[in-house]
């Protein structure tokens, strides 16, 4: 009798399990209104598409656009994703006041950067400052880009009499990239605190793992998942936490001394520049609405600045050494083109050198183009509804990913070799890398693309040519590396490069 019972016991909690299972299938089951794009069929209740999306983004996606067209719905992690392609790409980039950037999707940068508050108006003021005082000043910046930079190299690359194996190549780009930028943003007296620029950046791969996190609690509910990685937050662990104490002790001084000197000498005050150009420090403070008792907003807002300027440059810079160093080809011509450019400068590069780069370029367009992430820069529309121009509409609160692979690689306009690496694709086409268009869409586009990019390019450009004149190098592997994938999106190769001194 009491094995009768325990097994009927059983039986009954199988029973309320399955039931718990139809009625959260029903619940979750996703609805789509009849002018909207088309949901791709699933067959694994709840899951729906999430094992295709994480481990099979690229063929799954292009077979999703074969079958269903242009605009198609998917459902991953518990909602439904409208993925949009390269004829609709472009309007959700261009409609700012439809579609907005769903930054906290990926990272809750409302709480890491808890000092910021409105980022509306931090991502105003950075893009200002991108855009008016370093991307338009190029020329002023460049001796400090180029002295940063070969002081970058001597120090964490160095003398490569006998071949040297490195292998955190992100981590080594990272730190020479991120000894112009802090002079830049931050001003030369504060950068020269060896702890300024490794926290400046380091930062960003120290919250990026946040970032890594799937959304599996999103099954449930999406405000599950957002408690979930924001508990080590809520419980006073902040990664940013320690790179701020560090960043406020070094310029705290420096602002200190600029403010008394501007209360002492009044009118003729001359502002902190870099030969004739703000840095970033001397910017915020310029703003009417300066207030030196939130301290803490200005380094949060510095921080979400450098986050895409040395990140997101170093990450490219790291493709383009893999990309350069497994083809032996590619490297021989670049390195003829930087003798003759470096010959005409005396070695000194000035910017009409780094324009003069036109296989160097059109190098780093194709490297960016090849970048391989499939879906980028999720949306979300906070507008009623948008129709799209192919007559599909979505409702408000729907994420919108962007199918870039499908913009970056399209046959229709790069030539049935779309998909092939070619690093001097543009050399005579007059599409220099920062040129953005419906087709090549790495930094955004219309009026809302990338203000940094200018200056990215250029940086990444000089790093280039003084690497290609200095060393040999070369995969260890001897062959073209793979990048990481991590579901639509990729990270740098994890191999190995060797570094020798040009003989």
């Amino acid at each position: 009798m009491g094995e009768y019972l325990k097994e009927t016991s059983v039986f009954q909690t199988y029973i309320v399990g399955i039931i718990i299972l139809i009625i959260f299938y029903i619940i979750k089951r996703p609805r789509i209104a009849a002018n909207e794009p088309p949901l791709v069929p699933y067959t694994i209740p709840i899951l729906g598409h999430t094992y295709n999306y994480l481990f099979n983004t690229q063929k799954f996606l292009k077979e999703c656009k074969e079958q269903y067209g242009e605009c198609f719905s998917v459902y991953v992690f518990g909602y439904v994703v409208t993925v949009v392609s390269r004829d609709s790409l472009s309007e959700v980039l261009i409609n700012r006041e439809v579609f907005e950037l769903d930054i906290f999707e990926i990272l809750p940068f409302n709480m890491i950067f808890e000092n910021v508050g409105d980022f509306g108006k931090v991502a105003h003021i950075n893009a200002k400052l991108a855009r008016e005082k370093i991307s338009a000043k190029i020329e002023v910046c460049t001796p400090v880009i180029r002295k940063y930079i070969v002081e970058g190299i001597d120090k964490w690359i160095g003398d490569c009499k006998e071949p040297k194996e490195f292998r955190s190549i992100w981590s080594l780009t990272n730190n020479i990239i991120a000894l112009p930028v802090a002079n830049i943003m931050v001003g030369e007296e504060a950068a020269s605190h060896e702890d300024v620029t490794k926290s400046l950046g380091d930062f960003a791969f120290d919250i990026g793992p946040l970032g890594a996190i799937p959304p599996v609690f999103s099954f449930i509910h999406p405000k599950l998942h957002e408690f979930v990685i924001t508990l080590p937050l809520r419980f006073g662990w902040n990664p940013v936490a320690r790179h701020r104490k560090i960043i406020i002790n070094q310029i705290k001084p420096v602002i200190e001394k600029r403010i008394k000197e501007k209360k002492t000498l009044g009118k003729d005050y001359k502002p902190y520049v870099i030969k004739d150009e703000f840095d970033a420090l001397e910017y915020y403070m310029s703003q009417p609405d300066f207030d030196y008792s939130k301290l803490h907003y200005y380094v949060d807002a510095l921080f979400v600045l450098t986050f895409g300027a040395i990140g997101t440059t170093s990450g490219a810079v790291t493709n383009g050494l893999f990309d350069m160093a497994g083809r032996p080809d590619c490297f021989n011509e670049l390195y003829e083109e930087a003798m003759m450019i470096d010959k005409e400068c005396n070695g000194s590069i000035g910017f009409a050198d780094v324009q003069k780069m036109k296989k160097l370029d059109s190098f780093v367009k194709e490297v960016l183009r090849h970048s391989d992430d499939t879906l980028k820069r999720l949306h979300k529309v906070i507008s009623e509804s948008y129709t799209f121009s192919n007559g599909y509409t979505v409702p408000k609160g729907r994420r919108i990913n962007l199918y870039v692979n499908d913009a970056l690689k399209s046959k229709d306009f790069y030539g049935d070799d779309a998909d092939e690496f070619k690093p001097f694709r543009f050399v005579n086409e007059n599409s220099p890398a920062t040129k953005v268009d419906r087709n090549y869409v790495v930094f955004g586009g219309g009026k809302h693309a990338c203000p940094g990019r200018f200056f990215a390019i250029h940086e990444a450009k000089i790093i280039f040519h003084k690497l290609i004149l200095r060393y040999n190098i070369k995969t260890k592997s001897g062959k073209i590396e793979n990048k990481t994938y991590l579901g639509p999106s990729t990270l740098p190769p994890r191999g190995s490069l060797i570094f020798e001194n040009r003989k």
